[in-house]
Parts: structure tokens; sequence; C-alpha cells
């Protein structure tokens, strides 16, 4: 039966050094999460290994639980969660990162371009009643999209690169691709989702949580995964943000110049 081992609660030690409380680690079944799991036919693990961390990479539920709960993990939980991120797979950080941007980035351009049509003057008239400028607005539209979605999911790759070069590569892309959570956690897609889960309250605390755990979370991955000392931890942050925001600015003005160009080329 494929088993995990989750982390075991740190035990109570008294001044004589005898444990005070011993809780016994939990063992629970991959496949069906139970811990009286009598073995399960079909023995599946996520790519990580880990399921009991990483619930993006567990077979079961659905993915929009799995990806939510992931979400979650990254923003509210951010510490805990990038403190004890494992080694594995880079392919299913980079699938969550993915769809994480294409939503939060396609739920602000949703929002985005209708207000833009109605700032500029005469627009919205020649939106309404001229084809050729409805194919611009959602060409320039969909080229945004799909620019600044790759841009963000390099961006998080790179900047988890440099934050950890002394570590693993995959483990440092994995922990700079499950970033991507904190751009859903802030965009109008999350706050609809999380809105649809626990209500106003639970959406306006995402969006909190989504804006303070890049620091949060850092500061943990510097601690917890790669091992570094106050003064080599912020000389890594502040190489990782150089290296990120040189990648970032140009890029920034170039998918603007792209989306100005569709705008104004297109016949």
């Amino acid at each position: 039966m494929a088993l995990v081992r989750l982390l075991r609660p740190a035990k109570e030690i008294d001044e004589e050094g005898v444990d005070s409380i011993d809780v016994p680690a939990a063992v629970v079944c991959v496949i069906c999460g139970r811990g009286d799991c009598p073995g399960c036919y079909e023995e599946r693990t996520g790519a990580s290994g880990v399921i009991a961390i990483i619930p993006w990479e567990r077979p079961q539920p659905a993915w929009p639980a799995r990806f939510f709960a992931t979400v979650q993990a990254t923003t509210r939980g951010a510490e805990g969660f990038f403190c004890a991120l494992p080694d594995g797979s880079v392919s299913p950080a980079f699938r969550f990162a993915l769809l994480a941007e294409i939503l939060a980035v396609g739920s602000t351009a949703a929002v985005l371009a209708p207000l833009a049509v109605l700032s500029v003057p005469g627009l919205l008239l020649r939106f309404v009643s001229n084809g050729t400028t409805r194919e611009a607005v959602g060409l320039s539209t969909l080229v945004g999209v799909v620019g600044f979605t790759v841009l963000l999911v390099v961006a998080h790759a790179v900047h988890g690169l440099a934050l950890g070069p002394t570590a693993s590569r995959t483990r440092a892309l994995r922990l700079g691709l499950y970033g991507c959570g904190w751009d859903f956690g802030s965009s109008p897609a999350g706050v609809v989702a999380a809105t649809f889960a626990g209500g106003i309250r639970a959406s306006l605390s995402l969006v909190v949580t989504s804006v303070t755990a890049p620091a949060r979370a850092i500061e943990a991955a510097l601690d917890g995964v790669f091992h570094l000392e106050r003064d080599a931890a912020q000389k890594a942050k502040r190489r990782a943000m150089r290296i990120a925001m040189s990648i970032c600015v140009p890029a920034v003005a170039v998918i603007l110049a792209l989306i100005g160009m569709t705008a104004l080329f297109v016949r």
C-alpha cells in the first residue's frame, strides 16, 4: 500500500529531557486518504512523492479543489508551505503555475479591457458599430493575456532559481513556480473563487494574504529549504530581485508595444 508519512509534531521536552507528549506520526493512504486503509488496489503517488504537503499533487479530489487548496497553502499558509516544500518533478508545478497565471491574467484582462474601451473617447461607439474595432480590441487583449502569462511564469521560475543557486534546480524551480499562487490569490479570479468558497470576508482575507505572501514565503524558503544565514539570505533576496526585474522591465515594455501595435495595425 502506498503510504505517506506526515510531519511528526514537535515533542515537548521537560526539564529532565523526558518527552512529556509523544504523538505518533500519522500515516495515510495516498489514494483514499484514510488512515485505516487496508490497501488500495492501484497504487499511485503524486509527482513529488509527498502528497500530504502539496494538495495539487494529490491524485484526488478533482483538480479545481486541489488547485484552490494549493493557492490557499501558498498564500495563507505560505510560511509552512515554502519552508517544507519538497524536491520532485517540475511538471506538476509548471502546470499549476500556468493555470494560475492564465486565470489571474485572463480575469484581470476581463476587467481592464472594458475599462479601456470606456476610457478612450469615441472608442465605445466604434466598438459597438465596427467589427474591425472589435477585432482589434479582442486581438490586443489576447496578446496581452498570452504575453503577461508567459512573462509571469518565466519570472517566477527565474526568481526561484536565482533565490537558491546552491539548492537543486528542480527544487528551486518548484519553489518559484508554486509562487504563482500569489498572483491568482490577488486577481479577480481569486476574489471570485474565494467569495464562492467562503464569502466576502474570505475573499478579502485571500487578497491580503496574497499580497504579503511573497515576503513571508521567501523568508521561510531561505531558512527551511536553502538553509542560508541572515546575511547570505539578504544577499540572495537582493540578487534574485535584480535578476527577475532585469527580465520583467524590458519584457513588459515589449508586451505593451505589441498590444499597441496590434490595436493600431489590425485592419
